[in-house]
């Protein structure tokens, strides 16, 4: 019996901020049904929606939404709620990795461990594939959100295809904000002094370290 074909795709929808309201990010999926969520995905607000329904109804859930949203911010700003030092906690990522994984890789692979590390000035993240462990550097605490699930995603896909060939970019490209966290990160390493441009080379201990360009790196498929 064939196997069913991947979801389709739908282009994402972007509102600009309009008086109290935040920018908002439209995003519809085939996969759901009835539910509708909301996130904040840096200063904007990620709506998520099933394919078929239409902007005007996706904007009255946004307003029943927001205001908890807004609530939960407002909290962060004063010091109150989720802290920041839960953003800076392996669960977080590990959290991230998870929903990667299961949102655009069918949940086919898990890290054994994913971490972050403070001794990586020169490289995103970095795995040692044996282990099946990831290291993501400390100076991604700040990032937006999706240039974070970027660097995240790039290293999950190496669970599926350790080298960058054709087959790690299909995967890759799974993830819609990959070409914009690419170019945030090149600036973000230019400003921090680094070399946007320096390829991906292989560690001689077996690592496979990601550079400021990539953020990229390999690990052991999970059983």
């Amino acid at each position: 019996m064939p196997r069913p074909g991947p979801a389709p795709s739908f282009p994402d929808e972007h509102l600009r901020a309009e008086g109290d309201r935040p920018a908002l990010v439209i995003r519809r999926s085939a996969r759901r049904r009835k539910t509708v969520s909301a996130r904040w995905d840096g200063a904007r607000v990620l709506l998520q929606i099933p394919a078929s329904m239409g902007t005007d109804r996706a904007l009255r859930h946004a307003e029943e939404l927001l205001p908890r949203l807004l609530r939960a911010r407002a909290r962060q700003d004063a010091g109150e709620g989720e802290p920041r030092s839960r953003r800076r906690s392996d669960e977080f990522l590990a959290e991230r990795a998870g929903r990667l994984s299961r949102e655009l890789l069918g949940d086919r692979v898990r890290p054994v461990s994913i971490r972050w590390v403070t001794n990586q000035r020169t490289r995103w993240g970095s795995t040692t594939p044996a282990r099946g462990s990831v290291r993501i550097s400390h100076q991604l605490w700040e990032v937006p959100d999706y240039v974070l699930d970027y660097v995240i995603h790039h290293e999950l896909c190496h669970l599926i295809e350790a080298s960058h060939g054709p087959r790690f970019r299909r995967l890759e490209a799974r993830y819609r904000h990959a070409e914009t966290a690419r170019a945030y990160l090149a600036g973000y390493a230019h400003g921090r002094g680094q070399d946007p441009e320096e390829p991906f080379e292989d560690s001689p201990e077996g690592s496979s370290p990601s550079s400021p360009e990539d953020g990229s790196s390999a690990s052991a498929p999970s059983s």
